[in-house]
């Protein structure tokens, strides 16, 4: 334990403010309960203040851009803060889904089809649908849309334009949506997701009180083990250290379709991290200290796969 106080980045500009200010007041008062002096900062201006060595370690919860697409983790390694982000090269890869996509399915993994679109007019789909679509780099679903048919599809793609330069078109899997957290060298249980309307969006995951959440996901062991073994994989091909949450679906016939990394997951009381923590055994206070201490560890080469996965 150290007397420097932890610096906790919360709240910042972009769409996901709200979740991240909420992210943060959890983390805040688990960062207390260890023990820690907490100093909160919403952006690197007012880190400024704080020189690497005036403070124990910088703890990154800003969701979105300003906390995810890898320039903070960049400067808070080149000015020399201890910090929880993840290294700032996998986080740029997994901002963008399509990048993230093209990375982890090199290594054999399934994901949906999808098209990147530059512009609404790149539209390039055959079939009759259903299809996911949704900003190419935005979190916390925001701006994610199902559309059932083309005419549907064209609206929700303006939609999308409007928060992101780059939207994705997927196909849409029918099956059930599940996560998996990553935390240093400890794989979390599955997580397996209900939304009452089979979309799990801003709405299902902030708002909606009826979205049930199961873990351990009702599904044969065997297949969250492979799950696990996913997580782990896209980690590996992103060369993420540190901690994240992949997201999946599971068809009706088992097969793992690899969706998003997401390298700094919601930290709320609704949030899925704390959800699989608990179930692993941890508290939300020792989800925290894990946390903190990947920011020792977050400089080895990849995720370390030699200890216990459950």
């Amino acid at each position: 334990m150290t007397d420097l106080p932890v610096v906790l980045m919360m709240g910042g500009h972009s769409a996901e403010r709200e979740v991240s200010l909420r992210s943060g007041a959890a983390v805040t008062q688990a960062l207390m309960n260890l023990g820690h002096d907490v100093v909160l900062v919403e952006d690197i201006k007012a880190l400024k203040q704080w020189s690497p060595d005036s403070v124990s370690l910088v703890f990154n919860i800003l969701h979105g851009a300003d906390g995810e697409d890898g320039r903070l983790a960049a400067w808070l390694e080149a000015e020399g803060y201890r910090s929880t982000c993840v290294n700032f090269t996998a986080a740029c890869v997994s901002w963008h889904k399509d990048l993230a996509k093209r990375v982890v399915t090199a290594t054999g993994l399934l994901t949906p089809e999808s098209q990147l679109l530059k512009t609404p007019s790149d539209l390039n789909v055959s079939g009759a649908g259903p299809w996911i679509v949704k900003p190419a780099t935005e979190g916390s679903s925001v701006g994610l849309f199902k559309a059932e048919d083309q005419t549907s599809l064209k609206q929700h793609i303006v939609a999308a334009f409007e928060v992101c330069d780059e939207v994705l078109v997927e196909d849409f899997i029918t099956g059930t949506e599940c996560t998996v957290g990553v935390v240093g060298d400890t794989v979390l249980p599955v997580v397996e997701i209900v939304p009452a309307d089979g979309l799990y969006d801003y709405h299902a995951k902030y708002q909606s009180q009826q979205t049930a959440y199961h873990c351990p996901a009702r599904m044969p062991a065997a297949w969250q083990q492979a799950l696990q073994k996913d997580a782990l994989a896209a980690c590996e091909a992103i060369n993420i250290r540190g901690w994240c949450r992949v997201d999946f679906i599971v068809d009706e016939t088992g097969r793992r379709w690899f969706l998003e990394v997401n390298t700094t997951p919601g930290m709320t009381a609704a949030s899925l991290l704390p959800k699989a923590a608990a179930a692993h055994g941890w508290e939300f206070d020792q989800l925290v200290e894990a946390i903190i201490n990947t920011a020792d560890n977050n400089s080895a080469n990849g995720v370390n796969q030699g200890g216990e996965h459950e």
